[in-house]
Parts: C-alpha cells; sequence; structure tokens
C-alpha cells in the first residue's frame, strides 16, 4: 500500500479538521474578515491566515497593516468576525463527498473533531451540514490556550479519546492544520485541490473494509 491506501489502514480514530476540510466554509470566513477589516482599510489575504483561530488572524492581519489595536478593540474585532461568519452560514454547503466519508468512516472508526472556529460557530456549521452528531470528541479554539498551527488542539483530541498519536489520522486543508498535525506527531491527508478528495477516500475506506 501507498499513499492515502496506507494511511487509511488500521488507524482507530479519524480526527477531522471543519472549514475548508468538512465545511465549503472559508468564502464565508474570508468574506466576514473582509467586511470587519474594510473601514481600516486592510485587504484580507485570506490563504495566508486559513486554519488560523479568529484571534491570532486579526493580529496577524492587523500587524501586517501596521496597526496595534488594544485588548478591548481586538476582541470587539473578533467579535464582529464571528458573528458575520454565522449570519452567512445559512445555505452553507459541504465540500464534496464529505458527509458520504464521515459516515462510512463512522461504521468502522471513532470519529473526533478539531477546529480553530469557536464552539459558537461550530456547532452552528455541523448543525448545518447535518452532522451534529457525528463526532464523539470536539476540540475547538475555546478549549486551547494555542490554537493550530500549535500541536494542543490535537494532543487535546488524543487525550480525551485515550488514543495514541499512531492510532489516529488527520483530515485537514490548511497549512497550519498541517503543521499542528506535524508537531503532534500525527499522520495527516491534505483534503484539497491538488490533493486528496472525499469520493476517493470514500472509495478506498470502503475497499479497505470489505
Amino acid at each position: 500500500m501507498h499513499g492515502p491506501e496506507r494511511l487509511l489502514a488500521g488507524r482507530r480514530l479519524f480526527i477531522f479538521d471543519l472549514d475548508g476540510t468538512l465545511a465549503d466554509s472559508s468564502p464565508i470566513h474570508a468574506a466576514a474578515f473582509a467586511t470587519v477589516l474594510a473601514p481600516r482599510g486592510i485587504a484580507v489575504d485570506y490563504p495566508a491566515i486559513a486554519g488560523m483561530a479568529t484571534a491570532p488572524a486579526m493580529r496577524h492581519l492587523l500587524a501586517l497593516a501596521g496597526q496595534q489595536p488594544d485588548d478591548a478593540e481586538l476582541a470587539a474585532l473578533v467579535a464582529a468576525k464571528r458573528a458575520a461568519a454565522r449570519q452567512a452560514l445559512v445555505g452553507l454547503r459541504e465540500i464534496a463527498g464529505a458527509g458520504a466519508f464521515v459516515a462510512c468512516a463512522a461504521r468502522h472508526h471513532r470519529l473526533a473533531l478539531c477546529t480553530s472556529a469557536a464552539r459558537v460557530t461550530a456547532d452552528a456549521t455541523l448543525a448545518v451540514l447535518g452532522l451534529a452528531d457525528r463526532f464523539e470528541t470536539i476540540v475547538t479554539a475555546d478549549d486551547v490556550a494555542k490554537p493550530k498551527p500549535d500541536a494542543e488542539a490535537f494532543l487535546a483530541v488524543l487525550d480525551r479519546a485515550g488514543v495514541a498519536a499512531a492510532d489516529a489520522l488527520i483530515f485537514e486543508d490548511s497549512e497550519a492544520g498541517l503543521a499542528a498535525a506535524h508537531a503532534a506527531g500525527i499522520d495527516a491527508i491534505r483534503i484539497g485541490e491538488g490533493a486528496a478528495d472525499w469520493p476517493r477516500l470514500t472509495l478506498l475506506l470502503d475497499g479497505a473494509a470489505a
């Protein structure tokens, strides 16, 4: 076996990122950042912050623009961005084939979610996608002091699930998430353009389980 086939084999726990991996929500979050920061004259390079929690992403964008808001101002910007994103979740779609893969995986694996979204945003996103009850463990930005690309969130998932890194596999789309997976010592499959896609992975997983 090689590539995804090798990585899928023999894992007890599948750990999923949310935005950009299961949910086609990156345009929503990019637009929310843009809406909040436009009055400050800041253009948003979303790929540079994809996968990061809102607060450090906001701080990074402001720093690039030479702006250093105080804690209260930063908190207000973060809250405004999160509110704008949640308002836009109506009509959110999954990444093609994500739901089918999760359903297939649930028959043979334990499932966890590890996201840089706030808990309220993650819950709303999962509800729209119809995945609210699929994951036994969920770790969000609210649960850790150091979000992705730090390893803390993925290590928290392993600790809560009681699973070793070698027995887990992560599905991620962003550089920050992949860096966090590497730092945690957990193998990962990248999802997205030019990488693995859910329909093919579902076929591989079905074949491995047959």
